[in-house]
């Protein structure tokens, strides 16, 4: 098959590349738009049948034809029309007119159909070169891949700069360790509100799981709130035992170091210090990138199955015409319900067995619920669908999930405790509170409980996570850190770096 249009072209547009380009041109974007939440190893497979789409489309458009420009013009239009579909899709969709949401599959797939049956049209009629059409396409494609294509050869060298900039600024520590050390579970459990919150704004009464705690000797942080409002701030803090300013200008800044923040969680501080004196790491997949630890010593997760879609590839549809196939459940931010589904189940299962590992072990866990997406009932069954008319549907929804984790770690934590040869150091928090719709108190009212045996450590009502390792630190590993001040720093997605302190306002006499 020789796609050259003609000897006497110029060189963009003697080789027909732009079906090629502009196949793989989407899947790069989307990449880089998500490449610190997703794995470059999931955009294999979109890529092959993308180009294997772009070869298949040229050879039957050749047969109609009998022309390699034509085919090749043919195939790049229906791509672009393909690829754009769900963009535009999403960005009309919440447009209203009297009342009426005019931009939705049933108008806009009729509009997307005649615009291919024009171009089909258009070009099976045209005479003449169309050497023109195709050096701007060529040079089009080319010009599309010049950023992505940069940023993702540029990623990894800015993430080892930003690691090397990272350890500049961590506090190592020389941990003083006997050879009982404890094994550590860091359980956090997204989006899991404290207990006040769940009761006055979700009506659920978690008492029974904390007083279940309490017996077996937890400290539950009753006035606990968050340091940060988002996850991935909230676990760099946490894990590296000190607020964001002190850890770079670079995370505070408008243009945020997103590599830098990557490699606090992955190879944070606490890891790094606890390796050093002979723990092991013990980490689950998580299906976003920047929190699974994926180089750990002992890394699980479910097997990947080649008959499902992965994070990535679901994302990549609901940006495609193609998301016109899938269940109305594709309008939500979360690409694949049942992923999240299989992987909690996975590591709840797994996460008692784990004293099969004999050395010291540190265990992040980092469970994507009460967090939406919604898969679990209370008992854990699969969701029932709630009426969109019934007020707080997505409250009902959130409550249900914590109720059936809260029912979950009621089960696991006895075990594991029971299964330690050495009795473990366990802390269970909420990386922030609700994400459903609340105000900012309510989103930094978070769990927070400590199983911290055979130690007098200084737990407070108000103890937020950035002071959870140094408490550790002074009272099993020798040291004597300075805790510092409870702040909760809350600030929007949309506005991450503009932080407002939120005053702890809970009644810390309870």
């Amino acid at each position: 098959m020789s796609l050259k249009p003609g000897n006497n072209s110029t060189r963009t547009q003697r080789y027909l590349l732009h079906p090629f380009l502009f196949g793989i041109y989407p899947i790069l974007y989307q990449l880089v738009l998500n490449i610190s939440e997703i794995s470059i190893k999931h955009v294999f497979r979109p890529l092959v049948v993308s180009l294997f789409a772009v070869v298949l489309l040229l050879l039957i458009f050749h047969f109609i034809y009998h022309d390699w420009t034509k085919a090749a013009l043919v195939t790049t239009i229906l791509l672009i029309l393909f690829y754009s579909y769900g963009h535009v899709y999403i960005a009309l969709k919440g447009i209203t007119i009297g009342g009426m949401s005019p931009f939705r599959h049933r108008t806009l797939v009729p509009v997307w159909v005649v615009a291919a049956c024009f171009v089909l049209w258009q070009i099976y009629g045209k005479k003449g070169s169309l050497a023109s059409l195709t050096s701007m396409f060529n040079a089009a494609g080319l010009f599309l891949l010049i950023m992505p294509t940069y940023q993702l050869i540029a990623y990894p060298f800015e993430a080892r700069i930003s690691e090397s900039n990272n350890k500049k600024n961590m506090q190592m520590l020389a941990l003083q360790a006997d050879g009982s050390m404890p094994d550590i579970y860091y359980i956090i459990l997204d989006g899991y509100g404290r207990s006040d919150i769940l009761k006055d704004t979700y009506r659920y009464d978690n008492s029974e799981f904390l007083n279940s705690l309490e017996r077996l000797g937890f400290y539950i942080v009753d006035c606990s709130q968050s340091n940060y409002a988002q996850t991935e701030f909230s676990l760099v803090s946490s894990l590296n035992y000190n607020y964001l300013d002190e850890l770079g200008d670079q995370l505070i800044s408008e243009t945020i170091d997103r590599p830098a923040l990557d490699s606090l969680i992955k190879h944070s501080a606490l890891r790094r210090n606890l390796e050093a004196v002979g723990y092991k790491t013990v980490a689950f997949a998580t299906g976003f990138d920047w929190t699974e630890l994926d180089d750990a010593d002992y890394y699980f997760g479910p097997e990947p199955s080649f008959t499902k879609l992965n994070e990535f590839e679901r994302l990549l549809i609901t940006t495609t015409f193609a998301r016109i196939l899938q269940s109305t459940s594709l309008d939500d931010q979360y690409a694949d319900p049942e992923l999240y589904r299989e992987r909690t189940l996975f590591a709840l299962d797994k996460l008692d067995k784990l004293s099969s590992i004999q050395e010291p072990k540190f265990v992040f866990v980092h469970l994507i619920i009460p967090h939406p997406p919604y898969v679990f009932g209370p008992t854990g069954g699969t969701v029932e669908p709630v009426a969109a008319d019934i007020p707080r549907a997505e409250h009902i929804h959130y409550r249900d999930q914590a109720i059936y984790i809260s029912s979950r770690m009621q089960e696991i934590i006895p075990k594991i405790i029971a299964n330690s040869t050495t009795p473990p150091i366990i802390i269970i928090q909420g990386d922030h509170g609700p994400t459903v719709p609340s105000s900012p108190q309510q989103r930094m009212s978070n769990l927070s409980v400590y199983y911290l045996p055979g130690v007098d450590a200084p737990l407070q009502p108000t103890l937020t996570p950035v002071n959870t390792f140094r408490v550790i630190f002074n009272a099993y590993f020798g040291q004597s850190l300075e805790l510092l001040d409870d702040l909760s720093l809350y600030s929007s997605y949309d506005d991450p770096v503009n932080f407002k302190t939120i005053r702890n306002n809970c009644n810390t006499d309870k």
